[in-house]
């Protein structure tokens, strides 16, 4: 199941375009600077974590994103540190 933008649920995010195999838009999640205000990254990161932990629901990519959104601390600015903050704080 590939989390996309039509499951986003707040719609006022930039939506910056990257080439194709940027390091903000593909590959593991490292780290590479993450804007929780960009939808393209957003979304990108959601998926990575959801093939990682294997998660197959988008409302699985919905509680990420609304964590992102409403609870990431701002001193947490890599897609690596904001993956271990999401793993330790995800509950279902």
């Amino acid at each position: 199941m590939l989390f996309s933008r039509r499951n986003l649920f707040y719609d006022d995010y930039l939506w910056t375009e990257y080439p194709k195999g940027h390091p903000k838009v593909s590959g593991r999640a490292n780290d590479t600077a993450f804007d929780p205000k960009e939808g393209n990254e957003v979304v990108y990161l959601i998926n990575t974590l959801m093939n990682l932990w294997s998660y197959r629901f988008s409302n699985t990519g919905n509680k990420m994103e609304k964590l992102i959104r409403e609870r990431l601390p701002e001193n947490l600015r890599t897609q690596e540190e904001v993956r271990d903050w999401l793993q330790a704080n995800l509950k279902f």
